[in-house]
């Protein structure tokens, strides 16, 4: 709240939606701005199918912003890449999950680390992400850099690379943006 008020925004109310307080979902349409926040992807959006999220979403008429987790979440298709111990080997792992549909785009959040991140004895760009970019694409987004979706048009900001057929090939430099496909 005090970010907000710092930068000359008035925020008169601010809820959080968690175990707590799951009643703050069905209050949606009294919020000028939804904010997904970051966390552990597959418990995330067990969560968002646990509150009925993506239903409510749908009809919601403010602002969402999304944060790490909260942006991978925002996809139709949920791609969820390994991130805890034990997840890049176990068979049954989902990689793959139904999201919230604000989205067509796959975004990976916190690039730059992910390009040197080792998990379960893998290196997660080489042996993780670029094999999983065969089944479908996905931008890195070092921090940073974002998307903007507005009246059906998405616009990339800053530093991206896109992964796709097993090959990650940057598409946008830092203080750059443009217009990418979402194909909705």
């Amino acid at each position: 709240m005090e970010a907000f008020s710092h930068s000359g925004m008035s925020v008169t109310r601010v809820d959080v939606c968690d175990q707590r307080n799951l009643q703050a979902v069905d209050r949606l349409c009294c919020y000028g701005l939804l904010i997904l926040a970051g966390g552990h992807v597959p418990t995330q959006n067990e969560f968002y199918e646990e509150i009925g999220l993506r239903e409510k979403i749908h009809r919601y008429a403010g602002v969402v912003l999304g944060i790490s987790a909260g942006t991978m979440n925002s996809a139709e298709v949920v791609y969820a890449q390994p991130e805890e111990p034990g997840e890049a080997v176990d068979p049954y792992y989902a990689r793959y999950m139904k999201g919230l549909g604000l989205t067509h785009i796959n975004m990976l959040p916190h690039f730059q680390k992910v390009k040197r991140a080792r998990l379960d004895g893998l290196r997660v760009l080489e042996d993780i992400s670029l094999p999983d970019s065969r089944v479908r694409p996905f931008y890195g987004l070092p921090d940073g850099s974002w998307l903007y979706r507005e009246n059906g048009h998405t616009t990339l900001h800053g530093e991206a690379w896109l992964l796709e057929a097993g090959k990650c090939i940057k598409i946008c430099e830092d203080g750059e943006s443009r217009e990418v496909e979402d194909e909705r």
